[in-house]
Protein backbone atom coordinates (compact mmCIF):
# COMPACT_ATOMS: atom_id res chain seq x y z
CA UNK A 1 0.00 0.00 0.00
CA UNK A 2 1.48 3.42 -0.96
CA UNK A 3 2.54 5.52 2.03
CA UNK A 4 -0.09 8.21 1.42
CA UNK A 5 -2.88 5.64 1.18
CA UNK A 6 -1.66 3.89 4.31
CA UNK A 7 -1.51 7.20 6.16
CA UNK A 8 -5.06 8.07 5.06
CA UNK A 9 -6.25 4.68 6.31
CA UNK A 10 -4.62 5.27 9.69
CA UNK A 11 -6.27 8.68 10.07
CA UNK A 12 -9.66 7.14 9.28
CA UNK A 13 -9.14 4.26 11.70
CA UNK A 14 -8.14 6.61 14.53
CA UNK A 15 -11.15 8.91 14.05
CA UNK A 16 -14.44 7.61 15.43
CA UNK A 17 -16.36 9.87 13.10
CA UNK A 18 -14.42 9.10 9.91
CA UNK A 19 -14.41 5.38 10.66
CA UNK A 20 -18.17 5.35 11.18
CA UNK A 21 -18.78 7.39 8.04
CA UNK A 22 -16.65 4.98 5.99
CA UNK A 23 -18.56 1.91 7.19
CA UNK A 24 -21.88 3.66 6.71
CA UNK A 25 -20.99 4.52 3.10
CA UNK A 26 -20.02 0.90 2.41
CA UNK A 27 -23.36 -0.36 3.72
CA UNK A 28 -25.45 2.17 1.81
CA UNK A 29 -23.34 1.61 -1.30
CA UNK A 30 -24.16 -2.10 -1.25
CA UNK A 31 -27.86 -1.42 -0.70
CA UNK A 32 -28.25 1.13 -3.48
CA UNK A 33 -26.13 -0.81 -5.98
CA UNK A 34 -28.17 -3.96 -5.41
CA UNK A 35 -31.26 -2.18 -6.73
CA UNK A 36 -30.10 0.55 -9.15
CA UNK A 37 -29.30 -1.69 -12.15
CA UNK A 38 -32.52 -3.64 -11.55
CA UNK A 39 -34.87 -0.67 -11.22
CA UNK A 40 -35.82 -0.54 -14.89
CA UNK A 41 -36.49 -4.28 -14.86
CA UNK A 42 -38.73 -3.78 -11.81
CA UNK A 43 -40.76 -1.07 -13.51
CA UNK A 44 -41.13 -3.08 -16.71
CA UNK A 45 -41.77 -6.54 -15.25
CA UNK A 46 -43.61 -5.80 -12.01
CA UNK A 47 -45.56 -2.65 -12.89
CA UNK A 48 -45.76 -3.35 -16.63
CA UNK A 49 -44.40 -0.02 -17.84
CA UNK A 50 -43.04 0.23 -21.37
CA UNK A 51 -39.28 0.73 -21.81
CA UNK A 52 -39.82 4.37 -22.75
CA UNK A 53 -42.15 5.07 -19.79
CA UNK A 54 -39.75 3.34 -17.42
CA UNK A 55 -37.07 5.76 -18.59
CA UNK A 56 -39.35 8.69 -17.75
CA UNK A 57 -39.41 7.50 -14.13
CA UNK A 58 -35.94 8.99 -13.74
CA UNK A 59 -37.29 12.46 -14.54
CA UNK A 60 -38.65 12.50 -10.98
CA UNK A 61 -35.05 12.92 -9.86
CA UNK A 62 -35.31 16.57 -10.93
CA UNK A 63 -36.66 17.07 -7.41
CA UNK A 64 -33.21 16.19 -6.04
CA UNK A 65 -31.56 19.65 -6.40
CA UNK A 66 -34.43 21.25 -4.47
CA UNK A 67 -34.24 18.60 -1.78
CA UNK A 68 -30.45 18.95 -1.76
CA UNK A 69 -30.58 22.70 -1.23
CA UNK A 70 -33.19 22.47 1.53
CA UNK A 71 -31.62 19.55 3.38
CA UNK A 72 -28.08 20.90 2.96
CA UNK A 73 -29.05 24.34 4.24
CA UNK A 74 -30.80 22.72 7.19
CA UNK A 75 -27.63 20.76 7.91
CA UNK A 76 -25.53 23.93 7.87
CA UNK A 77 -27.88 25.59 10.37
CA UNK A 78 -29.14 22.74 12.55
CA UNK A 79 -25.90 22.22 14.48
CA UNK A 80 -25.86 18.47 13.84
CA UNK A 81 -25.13 17.01 10.44
CA UNK A 82 -25.62 13.45 11.68
CA UNK A 83 -29.14 14.22 12.92
CA UNK A 84 -30.04 15.35 9.41
CA UNK A 85 -28.40 12.25 7.96
CA UNK A 86 -30.32 9.92 10.30
CA UNK A 87 -33.68 11.51 9.53
CA UNK A 88 -32.95 11.28 5.83
CA UNK A 89 -31.99 7.61 6.14
CA UNK A 90 -35.35 6.95 7.81
CA UNK A 91 -37.07 8.67 4.89
CA UNK A 92 -35.11 6.44 2.51
CA UNK A 93 -36.11 3.31 4.44
CA UNK A 94 -39.78 4.27 4.26
CA UNK A 95 -39.46 5.08 0.56
CA UNK A 96 -37.96 1.75 -0.47
CA UNK A 97 -40.43 -0.22 1.65
CA UNK A 98 -43.30 1.58 -0.07
CA UNK A 99 -41.64 0.99 -3.45
CA UNK A 100 -41.44 -2.73 -2.71
CA UNK A 101 -45.19 -2.94 -2.19
CA UNK A 102 -46.17 -0.54 -4.98
CA UNK A 103 -49.01 -1.76 -7.21
CA UNK A 104 -49.90 1.35 -9.21
CA UNK A 105 -47.79 2.89 -11.97
CA UNK A 106 -47.87 6.36 -10.36
CA UNK A 107 -46.51 5.17 -7.00
CA UNK A 108 -42.78 4.93 -7.87
CA UNK A 109 -42.93 8.44 -9.30
CA UNK A 110 -44.46 9.92 -6.13
CA UNK A 111 -42.20 7.92 -3.79
CA UNK A 112 -39.06 9.07 -5.55
CA UNK A 113 -40.10 12.72 -5.44
CA UNK A 114 -41.29 12.81 -1.83
CA UNK A 115 -38.97 10.41 0.00
CA UNK A 116 -36.00 9.10 -1.96
CA UNK A 117 -34.86 12.57 -3.04
CA UNK A 118 -34.64 13.53 0.64
CA UNK A 119 -32.69 10.35 1.42
CA UNK A 120 -30.12 11.15 -1.25
CA UNK A 121 -29.68 14.70 0.02
CA UNK A 122 -29.18 13.45 3.56
CA UNK A 123 -26.52 10.98 2.49
CA UNK A 124 -24.52 13.89 1.06
CA UNK A 125 -24.15 15.20 4.60
CA UNK A 126 -21.65 12.45 5.32
CA UNK A 127 -19.37 14.09 2.74
CA UNK A 128 -19.91 17.44 4.45
CA UNK A 129 -19.14 15.80 7.79
CA UNK A 130 -15.84 14.50 6.43
CA UNK A 131 -14.92 17.97 5.15
CA UNK A 132 -15.77 19.51 8.54
CA UNK A 133 -13.61 16.95 10.32
CA UNK A 134 -10.68 17.65 7.99
CA UNK A 135 -11.18 21.38 8.50
CA UNK A 136 -10.99 20.98 12.27
CA UNK A 137 -8.21 18.39 12.17
CA UNK A 138 -6.31 18.75 8.86
CA UNK A 139 -3.99 15.97 7.78
CA UNK A 140 -1.09 15.84 5.31
CA UNK A 141 -3.22 13.55 3.15
CA UNK A 142 -6.63 15.26 2.99
CA UNK A 143 -7.19 14.36 -0.67
CA UNK A 144 -6.40 10.74 0.09
CA UNK A 145 -8.88 10.70 2.98
CA UNK A 146 -11.59 12.09 0.69
CA UNK A 147 -10.62 9.47 -1.91
CA UNK A 148 -10.95 6.71 0.68
CA UNK A 149 -14.44 7.91 1.58
CA UNK A 150 -15.48 7.86 -2.06
CA UNK A 151 -13.95 4.38 -2.34
CA UNK A 152 -16.28 3.25 0.43
CA UNK A 153 -19.26 3.68 -1.89
CA UNK A 154 -17.33 1.97 -4.69
CA UNK A 155 -16.71 -1.05 -2.46
CA UNK A 156 -20.46 -1.50 -2.25
CA UNK A 157 -20.85 -1.22 -6.01
CA UNK A 158 -18.28 -3.97 -6.58
CA UNK A 159 -20.49 -6.68 -5.12
CA UNK A 160 -23.91 -5.05 -5.11
CA UNK A 161 -24.81 -5.43 -8.82
CA UNK A 162 -23.81 -9.11 -8.80
CA UNK A 163 -25.85 -9.74 -5.65
CA UNK A 164 -28.77 -7.79 -7.09
CA UNK A 165 -28.80 -9.64 -10.42
CA UNK A 166 -28.65 -13.04 -8.77
CA UNK A 167 -31.05 -12.34 -5.89
CA UNK A 168 -33.47 -10.61 -8.25
CA UNK A 169 -33.64 -13.78 -10.31
CA UNK A 170 -33.95 -16.04 -7.23
CA UNK A 171 -36.18 -14.20 -4.76
CA UNK A 172 -37.76 -11.56 -6.99
CA UNK A 173 -37.36 -7.84 -7.46
CA UNK A 174 -39.73 -6.66 -4.73
CA UNK A 175 -37.76 -8.29 -1.87
CA UNK A 176 -34.68 -6.73 -3.43
CA UNK A 177 -36.15 -3.24 -2.99
CA UNK A 178 -37.01 -4.08 0.60
CA UNK A 179 -33.39 -5.10 1.20
CA UNK A 180 -32.26 -1.69 -0.05
CA UNK A 181 -34.50 0.01 2.51
CA UNK A 182 -33.08 -2.14 5.30
CA UNK A 183 -29.54 -1.26 4.22
CA UNK A 184 -30.28 2.45 4.56
CA UNK A 185 -31.59 1.81 8.05
CA UNK A 186 -28.44 -0.16 8.92
CA UNK A 187 -26.23 2.65 7.63
CA UNK A 188 -27.19 4.64 10.74
CA UNK A 189 -25.66 2.05 13.08
CA UNK A 190 -21.90 2.70 12.53
CA UNK A 191 -22.37 6.36 13.47
CA UNK A 192 -24.06 5.69 16.80
CA UNK A 193 -21.98 7.43 19.44
CA UNK A 194 -20.10 9.58 16.92
CA UNK A 195 -21.57 12.78 18.33
CA UNK A 196 -23.46 15.52 16.55
CA UNK A 197 -20.87 16.35 13.87
CA UNK A 198 -21.30 20.10 14.36
CA UNK A 199 -20.57 22.08 11.16
CA UNK A 200 -17.14 23.68 11.11
CA UNK A 201 -17.32 27.47 11.64
CA UNK A 202 -15.88 28.54 8.29
CA UNK A 203 -12.89 27.96 6.06
CA UNK A 204 -10.15 29.01 8.45
CA UNK A 205 -8.11 26.07 9.65
CA UNK A 206 -5.99 25.46 12.71
CA UNK A 207 -4.03 22.24 12.44
CA UNK A 208 -4.32 19.71 15.23
CA UNK A 209 -1.67 17.09 15.80
CA UNK A 210 -2.80 13.49 16.35
CA UNK A 211 -2.48 11.80 19.67
CA UNK A 212 1.18 10.92 20.48
CA UNK A 213 0.39 7.19 20.58
CA UNK A 214 -1.53 7.16 17.32
CA UNK A 215 1.59 6.43 15.30
CA UNK A 216 0.72 9.14 12.79
CA UNK A 217 2.90 11.94 11.40
CA UNK A 218 2.04 15.38 12.80
CA UNK A 219 0.14 17.65 10.42
CA UNK A 220 2.02 20.92 9.84
CA UNK A 221 0.32 24.19 10.66
CA UNK A 222 -1.93 25.18 7.82
CA UNK A 223 -3.07 28.63 6.80
CA UNK A 224 -5.00 28.36 3.56
CA UNK A 225 -3.71 30.57 0.78
CA UNK A 226 -6.06 33.53 0.24
CA UNK A 227 -8.21 33.39 -2.83
CA UNK A 228 -7.15 35.62 -5.74
CA UNK A 229 -9.06 38.89 -5.61
CA UNK A 230 -11.19 38.21 -8.72
CA UNK A 231 -12.34 34.91 -7.20
CA UNK A 232 -12.95 35.88 -3.59
CA UNK A 233 -16.42 37.30 -4.12
CA UNK A 234 -17.44 34.50 -6.46
CA UNK A 235 -17.15 31.87 -3.77
CA UNK A 236 -20.17 33.48 -2.08
CA UNK A 237 -22.30 33.22 -5.22
CA UNK A 238 -24.30 30.14 -6.13
CA UNK A 239 -23.58 30.62 -9.83
CA UNK A 240 -20.15 28.88 -10.03
CA UNK A 241 -21.42 25.96 -7.94
CA UNK A 242 -24.51 25.55 -10.13
CA UNK A 243 -22.47 25.83 -13.33
CA UNK A 244 -20.00 23.21 -12.12
CA UNK A 245 -22.84 20.92 -11.04
CA UNK A 246 -24.54 21.37 -14.42
CA UNK A 247 -21.32 20.45 -16.23
CA UNK A 248 -21.05 17.35 -14.10
CA UNK A 249 -24.59 16.40 -15.16
CA UNK A 250 -23.60 16.69 -18.83
CA UNK A 251 -20.58 14.47 -18.27
CA UNK A 252 -22.31 11.87 -16.10
CA UNK A 253 -25.91 11.63 -17.32
CA UNK A 254 -24.93 8.78 -19.62
CA UNK A 255 -24.13 6.66 -16.58
CA UNK A 256 -27.85 6.45 -15.85
CA UNK A 257 -28.52 5.46 -19.45
CA UNK A 258 -25.94 2.72 -19.03
CA UNK A 259 -27.35 1.44 -15.73
CA UNK A 260 -30.88 1.44 -17.12
CA UNK A 261 -30.33 0.07 -20.60
CA UNK A 262 -27.05 -1.84 -20.66
CA UNK A 263 -28.59 -4.69 -18.60
CA UNK A 264 -31.55 -4.72 -20.99
CA UNK A 265 -29.18 -4.84 -23.98
CA UNK A 266 -27.15 -7.67 -22.50
CA UNK A 267 -30.31 -9.56 -21.57
CA UNK A 268 -32.41 -9.03 -24.68
CA UNK A 269 -29.80 -8.76 -27.45
CA UNK A 270 -26.71 -10.54 -26.20
CA UNK A 271 -28.62 -13.14 -24.12
CA UNK A 272 -26.01 -13.27 -21.36
CA UNK A 273 -26.78 -14.76 -17.96
CA UNK A 274 -27.80 -12.73 -14.91
CA UNK A 275 -24.44 -13.46 -13.27
CA UNK A 276 -22.52 -12.13 -16.29
CA UNK A 277 -24.70 -9.01 -16.43
CA UNK A 278 -24.00 -8.35 -12.78
CA UNK A 279 -20.28 -8.98 -13.25
CA UNK A 280 -20.02 -6.50 -16.13
CA UNK A 281 -21.75 -3.81 -14.08
CA UNK A 282 -19.83 -4.68 -10.90
CA UNK A 283 -16.48 -4.71 -12.70
CA UNK A 284 -16.50 -0.92 -13.00
CA UNK A 285 -16.41 -0.10 -9.25
CA UNK A 286 -13.51 -2.55 -8.85
CA UNK A 287 -11.51 -0.39 -11.24
CA UNK A 288 -12.75 2.77 -9.51
CA UNK A 289 -11.26 1.61 -6.22
CA UNK A 290 -7.86 1.27 -7.88
CA UNK A 291 -8.08 4.61 -9.70
CA UNK A 292 -9.43 6.87 -6.95
CA UNK A 293 -6.19 7.12 -4.91
CA UNK A 294 -4.31 7.59 -8.17
CA UNK A 295 -6.61 10.47 -9.15
CA UNK A 296 -5.97 12.16 -5.79
CA UNK A 297 -2.20 11.71 -6.12
CA UNK A 298 -2.12 13.09 -9.65
CA UNK A 299 -4.27 16.06 -8.59
CA UNK A 300 -1.76 16.80 -5.83
CA UNK A 301 0.96 17.03 -8.46
CA UNK A 302 -0.58 18.59 -11.57
CA UNK A 303 -3.75 20.22 -10.28
CA UNK A 304 -7.43 19.37 -10.08
CA UNK A 305 -8.47 20.98 -13.36
CA UNK A 306 -6.33 18.79 -15.61
CA UNK A 307 -7.47 15.63 -13.87
CA UNK A 308 -11.14 16.58 -14.20
CA UNK A 309 -10.76 17.40 -17.90
CA UNK A 310 -9.09 14.03 -18.46
CA UNK A 311 -11.96 12.34 -16.65
CA UNK A 312 -14.51 14.17 -18.80
CA UNK A 313 -12.78 13.04 -22.00
CA UNK A 314 -12.91 9.44 -20.74
CA UNK A 315 -16.71 9.75 -20.49
CA UNK A 316 -16.90 10.41 -24.23
CA UNK A 317 -14.76 7.36 -24.92
CA UNK A 318 -16.79 5.14 -22.59
CA UNK A 319 -20.10 5.83 -24.31
CA UNK A 320 -18.50 5.41 -27.73
CA UNK A 321 -17.45 1.92 -26.61
CA UNK A 322 -20.98 1.02 -25.49
CA UNK A 323 -22.46 2.32 -28.74
CA UNK A 324 -20.02 0.26 -30.83
CA UNK A 325 -20.70 -3.04 -29.05
CA UNK A 326 -22.77 -4.55 -31.84
CA UNK A 327 -20.01 -3.92 -34.39
CA UNK A 328 -17.18 -5.56 -32.45
CA UNK A 329 -16.67 -9.24 -31.66
CA UNK A 330 -16.82 -10.45 -28.95
CA UNK A 331 -19.57 -8.00 -28.04
CA UNK A 332 -18.67 -7.95 -24.35
CA UNK A 333 -15.17 -6.60 -25.09
CA UNK A 334 -16.19 -2.98 -25.89
CA UNK A 335 -18.59 -3.07 -22.93
CA UNK A 336 -15.71 -3.94 -20.60
CA UNK A 337 -13.51 -1.25 -22.18
CA UNK A 338 -16.31 1.26 -21.62
CA UNK A 339 -16.58 0.20 -18.00
CA UNK A 340 -12.86 0.85 -17.48
CA UNK A 341 -13.13 4.33 -18.99
CA UNK A 342 -16.26 5.11 -16.99
CA UNK A 343 -14.43 4.04 -13.85
CA UNK A 344 -11.88 6.74 -14.64
CA UNK A 345 -14.67 9.31 -14.91
CA UNK A 346 -16.16 8.42 -11.54
CA UNK A 347 -12.72 8.12 -9.92
CA UNK A 348 -11.81 11.68 -10.92
CA UNK A 349 -15.11 13.46 -10.31
CA UNK A 350 -16.07 11.30 -7.34
CA UNK A 351 -12.91 12.22 -5.46
CA UNK A 352 -12.28 15.78 -6.65
CA UNK A 353 -15.68 17.08 -7.73
CA UNK A 354 -17.17 17.44 -4.25
CA UNK A 355 -13.96 19.13 -3.08
CA UNK A 356 -14.29 21.76 -5.80
CA UNK A 357 -17.97 22.26 -4.94
CA UNK A 358 -17.14 22.75 -1.26
CA UNK A 359 -14.44 25.29 -2.16
CA UNK A 360 -17.03 27.34 -4.03
CA UNK A 361 -19.01 27.64 -0.77
CA UNK A 362 -16.45 27.25 2.04
CA UNK A 363 -18.83 28.41 4.77
CA UNK A 364 -21.77 26.30 3.56
CA UNK A 365 -20.22 22.94 2.79
CA UNK A 366 -23.38 21.05 3.72
CA UNK A 367 -25.42 22.89 1.11
CA UNK A 368 -22.58 22.69 -1.44
CA UNK A 369 -22.20 18.94 -0.89
CA UNK A 370 -25.93 18.28 -1.25
CA UNK A 371 -26.32 20.44 -4.35
CA UNK A 372 -23.32 18.90 -6.10
CA UNK A 373 -24.17 15.34 -5.13
CA UNK A 374 -27.77 15.90 -6.22
CA UNK A 375 -26.23 15.79 -9.68
CA UNK A 376 -26.37 12.00 -9.34
CA UNK A 377 -30.15 12.21 -9.21
CA UNK A 378 -30.34 14.85 -11.95
CA UNK A 379 -28.12 12.57 -14.02
CA UNK A 380 -30.83 9.95 -13.60
CA UNK A 381 -33.52 12.37 -14.75
CA UNK A 382 -31.62 13.56 -17.80
CA UNK A 383 -30.40 10.05 -18.51
CA UNK A 384 -33.93 8.69 -18.25
CA UNK A 385 -35.14 11.22 -20.79
CA UNK A 386 -32.21 10.47 -23.10
CA UNK A 387 -32.89 6.76 -22.73
CA UNK A 388 -36.58 7.11 -23.53
CA UNK A 389 -35.89 9.17 -26.65
CA UNK A 390 -32.82 7.19 -27.66
CA UNK A 391 -34.39 3.74 -27.53
CA UNK A 392 -37.27 4.87 -29.75
CA UNK A 393 -35.00 6.79 -32.13
CA UNK A 394 -31.76 4.80 -32.37
CA UNK A 395 -32.40 1.61 -30.45
CA UNK A 396 -29.86 -0.41 -28.48
CA UNK A 397 -26.91 0.01 -28.28
CA UNK A 398 -26.74 3.07 -30.58
CA UNK A 399 -28.53 5.32 -28.11
CA UNK A 400 -25.16 5.61 -26.32
CA UNK A 401 -23.97 7.90 -29.15
CA UNK A 402 -26.33 10.48 -27.66
CA UNK A 403 -24.61 10.09 -24.29
CA UNK A 404 -21.21 10.50 -25.95
CA UNK A 405 -22.32 13.74 -27.62
CA UNK A 406 -23.69 15.18 -24.37
CA UNK A 407 -20.46 14.27 -22.55
CA UNK A 408 -18.45 16.00 -25.28
CA UNK A 409 -20.47 19.17 -24.64
CA UNK A 410 -19.56 18.79 -20.95
CA UNK A 411 -15.85 18.60 -21.82
CA UNK A 412 -16.07 21.91 -23.71
CA UNK A 413 -18.07 23.56 -20.91
CA UNK A 414 -15.58 22.41 -18.26
CA UNK A 415 -12.65 23.84 -20.22
CA UNK A 416 -14.48 27.17 -20.58
CA UNK A 417 -15.39 27.29 -16.87
CA UNK A 418 -11.80 26.60 -15.87
CA UNK A 419 -10.63 29.40 -18.17
CA UNK A 420 -13.02 31.87 -16.53
CA UNK A 421 -12.70 30.59 -12.93
CA UNK A 422 -9.50 28.54 -12.56
CA UNK A 423 -10.44 25.55 -10.43
CA UNK A 424 -6.89 25.23 -9.16
CA UNK A 425 -7.13 28.79 -7.79
CA UNK A 426 -9.97 27.95 -5.43
CA UNK A 427 -7.53 26.83 -2.73
CA UNK A 428 -3.96 25.61 -2.85
CA UNK A 429 -4.77 22.81 -0.45
CA UNK A 430 -6.97 21.24 -3.13
CA UNK A 431 -3.95 20.13 -5.10
CA UNK A 432 -0.81 20.96 -3.19
CA UNK A 433 0.42 18.84 -0.33
CA UNK A 434 -0.99 20.13 2.92
CA UNK A 435 1.16 22.79 4.38
CA UNK A 436 2.67 23.84 1.07
CA UNK A 437 0.89 27.15 1.16
CA UNK A 438 2.26 27.76 4.63
CA UNK A 439 5.82 27.32 3.50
Amino acid sequence: MPPTRAAAARYILHSRLLRGAFISLVISGIGISVTAPQMTLFLVRELHLTDALAGLYYLTNLAAPIAGYVVGSLSDRAGSRLLVFRLSALAGFAGWVLMAVATQTWMPFAINILLLSVAGAGAAQLQATVRDELTRRPTPVDNQVVAAMRMAMAFGWIIGPVIGAVLGAVIGLRPLLLATGVSLLLSIVPLIGAGKAVPAPGPKVVAAEPEPDAGLPPAPALVPAPLPAPLAHRTHSMVPLLLFTGIYVLIMCGETVKLAYLPLYMDGDLHVSAAVRGAVIGFQPLVEVALMPLAALIADRIGIARVLVAGAVMAVGAHACYASADAIEPHLLPLIAGQVLMAGVIATFGVLGVTVAQRFQPSRVGMASSVFLSAYAVNAAVGGFVGSIGTAWLGLPHLFWISASIAAAGVVALIVLNAVIPLDGLGQQDHDPVGASAR
